[in-house]
């Protein structure tokens, strides 16, 4: 059983030493369900989703997601991505 337990404190060890490249490995925390209440989008003032696939708060009205770090949203206009499939109309005024 000591060997078991050696093994088991070495991943433990390498995990803590893993320096941010694990993303993936599940300490994505959610978002605390009880602040989706009072948070809004500083864009457009209005309720934001959480979406809880991509740990993200959508404003589906603009298309945008905010991403949700630590379980605290960040709410940045500039670290929102977009999340509408179709591009900007731009090229729509080429005949």
């Amino acid at each position: 059983g000591a060997a078991m337990l050696r093994g088991g404190t070495a991943v433990l060890r390498r995990a803590a030493s893993g320096g941010g490249h694990g993303q993936g490995s599940g300490s994505a925390q959610p978002l605390e369900p009880s602040l989706l209440r009072f948070l809004v989008c500083p864009l457009s003032k209005r309720p934001l989703r959480y979406e809880e696939a991509t740990n993200e708060l959508i404003n589906e009205e603009l298309g945008i997601a905010y991403p949700i770090i630590d379980g605290i949203p960040n709410m940045i206009p500039e670290a929102a991505r977009t999340t509408q499939k179709k591009p900007p109309a731009e090229g729509s005024k080429e005949p």
